[in-house]
């Protein structure tokens, strides 16, 4: 009995280190497992790049098509550096704004084009004669298969003033050299050896007059009559009236002042209480009166308008 009883722990023993064993063994392979596919995850998540459009939107890219991707952002770079460059308003910080961000995607070829501009003047007689200038790119023409790239840009300018609007071909030329990203120059582009082939004005055509409002016309007719009885010298209406209040006395004038004020007062309180007693005295409830609907009377056969005769005729059918 007692060798029975030690047998039966043995046994039971060698079950629990098994069941142990395997325990262990399937805790470690679940372990090992999720870490693999942890790896495999994070490495899928690495070939990906996200990108914010303005915060609206979420836009993906896979990394290992960026190459397939470099013509369209050298285009945009090209664009993106003329529409800087030639697109001016009448505000010098606005220009210089946008020259600023314009030489961040260019070399020194470009800085001397606004150095030129700068001497004759143009930026000058821009401001002062209150002309905007709008750059639209046409087409962009590159060749990708030497280093460094060349690229052609075919645009037009508008020049916009208030009697005309100038309308200029721009033509240019340069190459695109690979650089490092950075938040002024996403693309990795630079621009070197700016040339302007062409800038020649098309066509000038002109602006219509935008006709005077009703309010400028009015203005325009009352201002001289106002001009001649306020300001001119037959009517001194506004020297005597300044003439007159200067030569009151201290007290005077602000009694007058209180009277007026006071009187003023009076006419906005009595207008809210005779507006407020109208409402409520039952002006308004008599002037709208409510009507329930009533039941239709239907006209009705009474047995006293059945005669007699007819009374039997249908007794007998």
């Amino acid at each position: 009995m007692e060798f029975k009883s030690l047998k039966n722990i043995e046994t039971s023993f060698r079950q629990i280190r098994l069941f142990g064993i395997v325990m262990v063994s399937l805790c470690a392979f679940i372990a090992i497992g999720a870490v693999v596919l942890s790896l495999n995850f994070a490495e899928k998540q690495r070939e990906k790049i996200y990108v914010l459009d303005n915060g609206k939107s979420l836009m993906l890219a896979l990394s290992q098509d960026m190459e397939q991707n470099r013509p369209a952002e050298a285009r945009e770079h090209v664009r993106r550096f003329h529409e800087l460059f030639f697109t001016l308003s009448p505000d010098k910080s606005a220009i210089e704004h946008n020259i600023n961000r314009a030489m961040s995607l260019a070399d020194r070829s470009a800085y001397n084009y606004y150095s030129d501009y700068v001497e004759k003047g143009y930026y000058n007689r821009i401001i002062a004669g209150n002309i905007t200038q709008v750059l639209q790119v046409d087409s962009i023409v590159a060749d990708f298969n030497d280093y460094p790239y060349q690229v052609r840009t075919y645009a037009r300018q508008m020049i916009i003033r208030q009697s005309n609007v100038t309308e200029r071909s721009l033509i240019t030329n340069c190459r695109l050299v690979n650089t490092g990203r950075s938040d002024d120059n996403p693309n990795g582009f630079m621009i070197e050896g700016l040339t302007i082939l062409e800038n020649k004005d098309l066509i000038t055509t002109k602006t219509n007059i935008v006709p005077m409002s009703v309010k400028q016309k009015i203005h325009n007719l009352v201002s001289p009559l106002y001009n001649k009885v306020w300001h001119g010298p037959k009517g001194k209406i506004k020297e005597r009236v300044k003439q007159a209040c200067e030569d009151m006395p201290h007290k005077q004038r602000l009694m007058v002042v209180t009277i007026l004020l006071s009187a003023f007062i009076l006419v906005a309180f009595f207008v809210f209480g005779h507006s407020c007693y109208k409402m409520g005295a039952g002006h308004a409830r008599q002037a709208i009166e409510i009507e329930h609907i009533r039941q239709l009377e239907l006209p009705t056969q009474s047995t006293s308008d059945v005669s007699p005769k007819t009374v039997e005729d249908e007794t007998a059918r």
